[in-house]
């Protein structure tokens, strides 16, 4: 499989990159995949089409610091595990979709992100579900756009702005609370 997405690239780096991505992560996506699938071959599956939308998007994940890239390919993984999961079961999340997002007067980044420390947003960020989890961390640690995170996770930028919308107001209650029952 390794040759054919070395076949895909056209610059020396980019095979580099690809062989590298391939050898460091190939299984840990395998198992991120089956994990959400527990069967063999849509795990399979998912692996590939994720490795297929990394090499689209292969310019970006030249940008991400090495440490980071781990942590975006799992994300990329996961998501096209979950979709494809889905697809098999035939239903369709409407939820995400769903209800319209409430206007709010007051910035909860800045508010969040100027008032609390480093030990709460991650203990706070732990306690969220994986999905509002993924979006804060592509947001705000990968620095990826609304369109990007769209682009990897195979969802519309309006799913994502929700997304983050949602994710935003939850971390922002979970440090509230925590702030609460401290005092």
């Amino acid at each position: 499989m390794l040759s054919l997405y070395l076949s895909m690239v056209e610059t020396e780096e980019q095979r580099s990159l690809v062989e590298q991505l391939y050898c460091e992560y190939e299984q840990v996506m395998y198992r991120t995949a089956f994990n959400v699938l527990h069967n063999t071959q849509d795990a399979e599956d998912a692996v590939h089409e994720a490795f297929m939308r990394i090499i689209t998007g292969l310019e970006k994940v030249n940008g991400i610091e090495p440490a980071k890239r781990g942590s975006y390919v799992i994300i990329v993984t996961k998501n096209i595990a979950i979709d494809l999961y889905r697809r098999n079961r035939k239903q369709v999340d409407t939820d995400a979709l769903s209800g319209d997002i409430p206007d709010t007067k007051h910035d909860v980044e800045r508010e969040v992100f100027g008032k609390y420390g480093c030990e709460e947003l991650n203990s706070a960020l732990s306690r969220l579900s994986d999905t509002q989890r993924e979006v804060l961390i592509m947001r705000y640690f990968h620095n990826d756009s609304t369109e990007d995170i769209a682009d990897a996770l195979g969802i519309s930028p309006e799913a994502v702005r929700v997304r983050l919308h949602r994710a935003r107001n939850a971390l922002y209650g979970l440090l509230k609370d925590d702030v609460n029952d401290d005092i």
